[in-house]
C-alpha cells in the first residue's frame, strides 16, 4: 500500500485528444517516454465465489506525471463509470452469496396493488421481505436456534419501474432457500402472477444472469440487497507480473491462460480482454478463471 501510493493512474484518452489536436512537440515526447519508463503494472485479483477476475493494468509515479495525466472525470464520464461499477458489484455480489438450489423469483402486481412510483414499489417489497424474515425467524426457533444466533435472510433485488413509458412495475428477486417455496410464493400479497424457480449456476456462475438483471433497462432500474452479504475477497499486486511478462501475455493468448493459471492454482481460465492503448502502446489485460469442481 505505500508503494503504491507513489503511483497514479493516468487520463490517456484526454492527453491523446490533445496531442492530436495541437501537435506534439519534443519536449513532451520525452516527457512522455519518461513515464512510460517509470511505470509498473497493478494486479488486482477479485474471487466471488467460483469465480476469480483477474485485472492488470499500469499505474505511473505521481512526481513524473504531466498535470493534464491525471484523471480528470467529467460528470458524464463518472455517470458511466458509476454504472459499470453498480453492474461489476451487483455480479460478484450474486456469485458470491447465491448457490445452486436457492430461489429466483419474479414478482408481477395485479392491477389493483400497481404502486405509483418506483418508491412506493421499494416499500412493498421491504414489507414483504419483513414478513419473509419474520416466518424465518420463527421457523429457526421452532428448530431450536436460540434468539442471539437467529439468522436474516440474504437478497437481492432489482425494481423495474417507468413514469414514461409502457412498462408495469415488476421485480427480480434472488435469495437463499431457507423457506419453503410455497411459502415464499403465497407471502406475495400484490399479485397472483408469481414465477419462483431455483438457481442453476453454469461454468461463469451466476454471471449471465446477473448480465441479463442488469441489462439496460427501458424504464429505471435499481437494485437492492440485505446487509447480511458477503463481500468479494480483493487483494492488489504490484510484483506479480513483469512489463515484459505482461506484453508477451498481451501478443499471446495462450500464454495470458498459463500465466493466469500458473498464478491461481484450483482455477480453470476462461476468458480474457486485451486493450492496448492507442497512444502508449501499454497493454490492459482482464480475465475471467473459474474454481475447479
Amino acid at each position: 500500500m505505500k508503494l503504491r501510493k507513489k503511483y497514479i493512474e493516468s487520463d490517456y484518452e484526454r492527453l491523446h485528444t490533445r496531442l492530436v489536436e495541437e501537435g506534439i512537440c519534443e519536449t513532451e515526447l520525452d516527457s512522455i517516454v519518461d513515464v512510460r519508463s517509470w511505470c509498473v503494472y497493478d494486479t488486482k485479483t477479485i474471487t466471488s465465489g467460483t469465480m476469480r477476475e483477474v485485472e492488470v493494468f499500469p499505474i505511473y509515479l505521481k512526481k513524473d506525471m504531466p498535470d493534464e495525466w491525471r484523471l480528470k472525470n467529467t460528470r458524464e464520464a463518472q455517470k458511466n463509470l458509476n454504472n459499470k461499477n453498480a453492474i461489476k458489484n451487483f455480479t460478484r455480489k450474486l456469485n458470491m452469496n447465491f448457490v445452486k438450489g436457492d430461489y429466483y423469483l419474479t414478482l408481477n402486481y395485479s392491477k389493483k396493488y400497481l404502486p405509483g412510483d418506483h418508491n412506493e414499489a421499494r416499500k412493498q417489497m421491504h414489507k414483504y421481505i419483513r414478513r419473509l424474515n419474520y416466518l424465518y425467524m420463527k421457523q429457526q426457533l421452532e428448530n431450536g436456534v436460540s434468539k442471539k444466533n437467529i439468522k436474516r435472510i440474504k437478497y437481492m433485488f432489482i425494481t423495474e419501474h417507468s413514469d414514461v413509458k409502457k412498462i408495469r412495475c415488476h421485480h427480480h428477486m434472488v435469495m437463499e432457500s431457507v423457506l419453503p417455496i410455497e411459502v415464499v410464493e403465497r407471502e406475495w400479497k400484490f399479485g397472483d402472477r408469481t414465477k419462483i424457480s431455483f438457481l442453476s449456476p453454469d461454468d461463469m456462475g451466476l454471471t449471465g444472469l446477473a448480465m441479463y438483471l442488469s441489462k439496460d433497462p427501458k424504464g429505471q432500474k435499481r437494485w437492492c440487497c440485505s446487509k447480511n452479504l458477503k463481500n468479494p475477497h480483493i487483494t492488489r499486486s504490484l510484483t506479480k507480473f513483469s512489463k515484459k511478462k505482461i506484453r508477451d501475455m498481451a501478443n499471446n493468448q495462450n500464454k495470458i491462460k498459463y500465466e493466469m493459471e500458473k498464478n491461481n492454482p484450483g482455477y480453470i481460465f476462461v476468458d480474457t480482454q486485451v486493450r492496448i492503448n492507442e497512444f502508449n502502446g501499454m497493454p490492459y489485460i482482464y480475465a475471467r478463471m473459474r474454481k475447479i469442481n
